[in-house]
């Protein structure tokens, strides 16, 4: 037999039900079946009561089951927890405690008569279980995700059972120590292994024969708005639309960026098509790394970000498992015993393990923070406890020791002083010891080359990172320039005081140095008559810190400051902001100081240059504020809303204020709005402002208004995203680069819990609009506002995607009507307490219950049902329905009806050939995906 979906069993409620319709049916009736129910002492059983201090496990008897002419059905397949009939169901598969799979597992009878799950090596050892001498033998049932198209076909005979007269060998003579439990409401099957059975991995490891590449979909992200304003007069209106559109193709992402405006005014009129980018990628998994081919930007981590159009590949560390990514540094000791080994930061705990007698190494921490020593405590089993620190800090490019990271990109410049230069990029960084990562790279173009080298090391004093640059290009005469740029920064936590700097460097470049954006947009400045400058362009130094000082209970200071120094006439720039930061109960403040600096380069002007008119010796131009900020949170319960308010003082600006409103209107957080009043005194300036948005199942819509002294402005605008897939175009409000499609047919209405706000369209369809990739994703939908002849089998699926993929998530649902009949046999005897009760198909949907009823959900209008109690030919009923008549508003139709026997040899025939013919469709089907 065989179950599909478990449906009637899906719903952990509905079985917890039918347990105890069966317990409260004996119970009522006590004169009859009373002594089907004893009471024992039992350590293990899921249906426990405490009575008296005592746990009792209730055990069912048939043979102690009277009044039935029909005959008796079996429950004491009910006395085991984890009872379940032989057939296939959709299970989540742990193992020891951690997700490992979710795949439709063949539960067959096994050794003395037991049902267990068959599972084969090939899936064991993907989990990373270690089979006993790699022979043990087991059913080969399970079936496996797709395939990938870089993951060959399985084999035809890789779906076979093994010739073992329908048996399988159990989990526990494969793997010693190993044992499986089976949660049959929640359809998840526990595996138990011993760690020494287990191949050791990182915490967070997805294997990539699990990982799903996604189904051919095309989709587009828009994001548009329309903003009019009237100033003195003067009447402008403007349109933006921006559109990232994609194909997905097996692992290849086709990808489009552009942008539309449209500006009036003035008696004139102005449109423009940007094409931002256009590329395809794809993830490469066994170099772990992500190509680029066309038109995009390189990363800027250790070189100056250009566009490009060209070729670029680069190590994705989305592939890592959680564990392995970041920093975090390798832990080395010795172990005298069985020992239990404690990892703390900052007084938090943050890693626990296990280690054999001997040195051992923790290679997978997961720090709390960037900074903080690690405290490392060694229990050993006589009691004995030895402590050491282990350094920690780190600066942006630290790497774990053995980790590595590189790019390299072949191509042409675009989108820049109209520029082709072609060039390539490669860099290198590498986790050499606990203290220490190097890094490198190049860059080299016909008018341009640079090299830099760096180290980035740990002390007890903090982290730092030293890196140095050379640098030769072309000038606007046509000289080379040769020059170098040095750099320190600075990482660090004082724990005594808990100040932290997050990051302080100085920066020194002599004269000659140019950076490669700065080389090409000079040269082009020159030939058009005009100055280029840009925040690192003739630099001299620069020096940056970001600081956080922890007062407790007293609040907490923050600076941000930076100051810049060039070469030739411009001015030194200098940004300077000390924050202080408090809360009186729920009332949050701030006051801060603003210093702000901007040196001008005088020079020609040209559209497009940052440039300026300012004759020489203009004096740059410089800006003091004061600012203090005060926020108040009002409880609303769901319509959560707050209250803030704000005044400052700047030396360019006067005395400014502002005070606004913002929060949700409504108990679902769909509509949220905001209102502000601003005022200056220096030129007694007011206006006020308004702002609406309401985020819809398919589409964030929304609208803006503001009036002042001499002026109005109003706007709306409109976000959402649509995916054009095999079932057609389904619609919603954003989607990121990696998202699923949900197909529910006739779950119309139901809430995808990952989104808030989205819902299973008339069609069947819903957007998931992110899933994060090399993740195991849990997607779920809740069946409140569901339509109500639909019934979902299973409302939570598991994925596990490749970065990009547009993944199709199926839910199986069961449409039709609700019906609750009251049941007989043809001459009025009842019908046998828990038979079996199984639709057209042959699959088992419920039990008879209490009172001879049967609950069942069936596809149409007219149809029969099997009662089935036992193997012989008698021991079956059927009842036929009929619906036609019924009031179609009635959530669930009820009505009385007669299960005729089967017992005649034609009816029993052709009862059994459908349930044949329905199980033999399945397997079929089975074997065939």
């Amino acid at each position: 037999m065989v179950n599909r979906g478990a449906r009637g069993f899906r719903d952990s409620a509905n079985w917890r039900h039918n347990k105890t319709v069966l317990l409260s049916a004996i119970l009522s009736a006590l004169g009859i079946a009373v002594p089907a129910l004893q009471a024992v002492a039992a350590p293990v059983n899921s249906d426990k009561q405490v009575s008296g201090g005592a746990i009792l496990a209730y055990n069912f008897d048939s043979k102690l089951l009277l009044g039935s002419s029909l005959g008796v059905a079996n429950i004491e397949r009910f006395n085991k927890a984890s009872s379940v009939e032989p057939g296939v169901y959709p299970v989540d598969i742990y193992v020891n405690g951690v997700f490992a799979a979710r795949k439709p597992i063949d539960f067959r009878v096994m050794e003395g008569d037991d049902v267990g799950p068959c599972l084969n090596d090939e899936f064991l050892t993907s989990s990373g279980i270690l089979l006993d001498g790699g022979n043990a033998t087991g059913s080969t049932s399970i079936r496996s995700l797709p395939p990938t198209r870089e993951q060959a076909a399985p084999a035809p005979e890789a779906l076979a059972p093994v010739p073992q007269a329908g048996k399988c060998v159990p989990l526990e003579r494969r793997v010693p120590g190993a044992s499986t439990s089976f949660d049959l409401p929640r359809l998840r099957l526990d595996i138990s292994v011993p760690q020494a059975q287990m191949k050791q991995v990182p915490r967070g490891f997805v294997d990539s024969a699990n990982l799903n590449a996604g189904q051919t979909m095309g989709y587009v992200n828009y994001d548009t708005n329309y903003y009019t304003s009237s100033a003195y007069g003067a009447r402008t209106n403007s349109a933006y639309a921006g559109i990232n559109a994609g194909l997905n193709v097996g692992l290849w992402r086709l990808h489009q960026q552009s942008t539309y405006t449209y500006t009036s005014g003035l008696g004139e009129s102005r449109s423009n098509w940007n094409n931002i980018r256009t590329y395809a990628e794809r993830p490469l998994v066994s170099l772990r790394s992500n190509l680029v081919v066309g038109q995009s930007f390189t990363g800027g981590n250790l070189l100056s970000a250009v566009g490009y159009t060209g070729v670029h590949i680069e190590s994705d560390d989305r592939m890592l498992s959680d564990s392995m990514r970041g920093y975090a540094p390798v832990v080395n000791g010795v172990a005298n015993t069985n020992a239990r080994v404690v990892v703390s930061q900052n007084g938090q705990m943050i890693y626990q393990t296990t280690v054999a007698p001997g040195p051992f190494s923790i290679k997978d921490l997961n720090p709390t923070s960037y900074q903080g020593n690690l405290t490392v405590q060694v229990f050993e089993a006589n009691g004995e406890v030895t402590t050491f620190a282990v350094p920690f800090s780190a600066v942006p490019n630290s790497l774990r020791p053995g980790l590595s990271h590189y790019s390299l990109t072949l191509g042409q410049v675009r989108q820049m002083a109209d520029s082709h230069a072609k060039f390539v990029d490669v860099t290198y960084e590498r986790g050499v010891t606990n203290l220490l990562t190097a890094n490198g790279g190049a860059r080299v173009s016909p008018d341009y080359q640079s090299v830099l080298g760096g180290v980035v090391f740990g002390t007890n004093l903090g982290a730092f990172g030293l890196n140095t640059a050379w640098s030769r290009a072309r000038d606007p005469q046509g000289n080379q320039l040769n020059g170098w740029r040095s750099s320190v920064n600075y990482s660090h936590t004082i724990q005594q005081t808990m100040t932290t700097f997050t990051l302080a460097g100085y920066r020194y470049s002599t004269k000659g140095y140019r950076d490669f954006i700065d080389a090409i947009n000079s040269r082009a400045a020159w030939q058009n008559g005009t100055n280029w400058t840009s925040g690192t362009y003739n630099q001299r130094d620069q020096f940056t810190v970001n600081a956080n000082q922890n007062l407790n209970q007293f609040g907490s200071l923050s600076l941000s400051a930076s100051t810049s120094s060039f070469y030739g006439s411009r001015s030194r720039d200098t940004q300077f902001q000390l924050s202080y930061n408090n809360h009186y109960r729920r009332i949050s403040y701030n006051l801060s100081v603003i210093r702000q600096q901007t040196g001008i380069l005088y020079g020609g002007n040209t559209p497009g240059l940052i440039g300026g008119a300012m004759p020489p010796g203009s004096p740059p131009r410089l800006t003091n504020a004061v600012m203090f900020t005060v926020s108040i949170p009002l409880d609303f319960g769901a319509r959560s809303a707050s209250v803030s308010g704000s005044v400052a003082h700047s030396t360019d600006q006067g005395v400014s204020y502002q005070t606004s409103v913002s929060g949700v209107a409504d108990t679902a957080q769909t509509l949220s709005y905001g209102f502000a009043v601003s005022g200056q005194t220096q030129n007694e300036s007011r206006s006020f402002s308004g702002n609406l948005q309401k985020n819809l199942s398919a589409v964030t819509v929304g609208a803006n208004y503001s009036q002042g002294n001499n002026y109005w402005q109003a706007g709306a605008n409109a976000r959402g995203a649509a995916v054009v897939h095999g079932g057609g175009i389904t619609l919603g409000r954003y989607l990121s680069d990696t998202f699923g499609v949900i197909e529910a047919k006739g779950a119309e209405g139901a809430a995808v819990r990952n989104a808030p706000g989205t819902f299973v369209d008339r069609f069947g369809f819903a957007i998931v609009p992110s899933l994060t990739p090399y993740r195991y994703n849990d997607v779920a939908l809740d069946s409140k506002g569901i339509n109500p002849n639909a019934e979902l089998t299973g409302n939570q699926v598991r994925i596990a995607p490749y970065a990009g993929s547009s993944v199709l998530l199926k839910f199986t649902t069961l449409t039709g009507h609700a019906v609750l009949i009251t049941a007989t046999g043809a001459d009025g005897e009842p019908l046998p307490f828990g038979a079996t009760v199984l639709d057209s198909t042959g699959a088992t949907i419920g039990v008879v219950g209490q009172g001879n009823q049967v609950y069942a959900r069936v596809p149409d209008d007219r149809g029969t049902l099997t009662v089935k109690w036992g193997e012989r030919k008698e021991d079956l009923c059927v009842i036929s329905y009929d619906l036609k008549t019924a009031d179609a508003k009635n959530v669930m139709q009820r009505f009385e009806g007669k299960c005729r026997s089967a017992h005649t040899e034609k009816t029993a025939v052709r009862v059994q050939e459908q349930m044949s013919m329905a199980n033999t469709s399945a397997e079929t089907g089975r074997n065939s995906e």
